[in-house]
């Protein structure tokens, strides 16, 4: 937990400082990731070649399954908010461990059963992805392309279907906006259901947006907020949904800076 905590501030600093490209977009990894209703959560444990996950509910391990290789939860956002975890808590995927030394050649999952941690099945693919989101259903697992290796900041978000074993041609596009993106993702929320994903994005320069993607429809909205924040403030700007999931809050420390209505994503 200590090594991740420096390794998310060292990643955050050089961020803010413009020098995030010498390392990387990628998030990493987190330490553990729980159920929506967080009666269980679960970690990885990596020796020798292979990996332990475990599942842990009440402080007992009730599960628990070797796999060779190395394997992790993966993170989500730049300040390590885990992911990895379908909606309904069924499907964990692993990620590996990213090397922050440019662009890999091929990039695999993981996906794990969780009921009694057994192995689905290993995706690879050719190039350089990261875990995004999976949709309520299981069928779909989103993820994150990286292609420019001179500017590692630009991503694409890409669609794999776990029924087909295929991914899906093209990028998930929002409306009016190019294929390729450009950020470093702060935050996260997710409606109850997981359909929809917020990610807020930092764009180092320009204002924040926020990256909606609908999970059961492979599509997505860009929203571009009003706000510009102070230097270093973004790396501690949150999102949350209200209660209700209408609207969609931006807190930076204890104010709300901007509120998207989930309807119409007009921004106020």
């Amino acid at each position: 937990m200590r090594w991740w905590a420096a390794l998310v501030v060292a990643v955050a600093s050089l961020a803010a400082t413009g020098a995030a490209g010498a390392v990387g977009p990628w998030p990493g990894l987190a330490a553990t990731v729980s159920t929506s209703d967080h009666s269980v959560r679960y970690t990885t444990s990596r020796a020798d070649g292979g990996t332990t996950i475990r599942a842990i509910s009440h402080g007992a391990v009730t599960a628990e399954q070797y796999v060779d290789g190395a394997w992790g939860i993966p993170a989500v956002t730049s300040v390590g908010l885990a992911g990895g975890l379908s909606p309904d808590g069924r499907l964990l995927v692993l990620a590996q461990p990213p090397t922050y030394q440019g662009l890999r050649q091929e990039s695999s999952f993981l996906l794990v059963d969780t009921p009694k941690l057994s192995v689905r099945e290993t995706i690879t693919l050719r190039g350089e992805f990261g875990f995004d989101a999976v949709s309520p259903d299981r069928r779909t697992l989103y993820v994150i392309e990286h292609r420019n290796t001179s500017d590692l900041v630009q991503y694409v978000v890409r669609a794999y279907d776990l029924v087909k074993h295929a991914l899906v041609r093209g990028a998930i596009v929002a409306k009016g906006e190019s294929e390729t993106m450009r950020g470093y993702p702060v935050s996260r929320a997710a409606s109850k259901t997981g359909t929809w994903v917020y990610t807020l994005y930092d764009r180092q320069r320009g204002k924040p947006f926020i990256h909606a993607l609908n999970t059961s429809r492979r599509l997505a909205v860009c929203i571009d907020l009003r706000w510009s924040p102070p230097s270093g403030v973004m790396w501690e700007t949150r999102v949350a949904l209200t209660p209700d999931g209408r609207k969609l809050l931006v807190r930076s420390g204890n104010s709300v800076v901007s509120r998207v209505d989930t309807r119409s994503f007009r921004v106020s």
